[in-house]
């Protein structure tokens, strides 16, 4: 595979405190404007841990393990 390839595909993890994963709206809009300018990129997921703030909050939140069965994919 070559650097195209691996460099245009993205997976995008976001986490915050709020519990709303529609705050985390304005993150991936950034995200995705960034990936705008990449020539061939493409979202390939999108996991949103929201609830977490203090350290090692995300370890026991179900993000956690959708971030580890999603970067199987990668």
């Amino acid at each position: 595979m070559g650097d195209a390839a691996v460099f245009g595909m993205s997976e995008i993890i976001v986490t915050c405190a709020d519990e709303e994963t529609a705050s985390t709206a304005c993150t991936l809009a950034c995200f995705r404007g960034y990936a705008d300018c990449v020539q061939g990129a493409k979202e390939c997921g999108v996991l949103c841990g929201t609830g977490v703030y203090e350290k090692g909050a995300i370890q026991n939140a179900p993000a956690m393990r959708q971030a580890y069965e999603m970067g199987k994919g990668v």
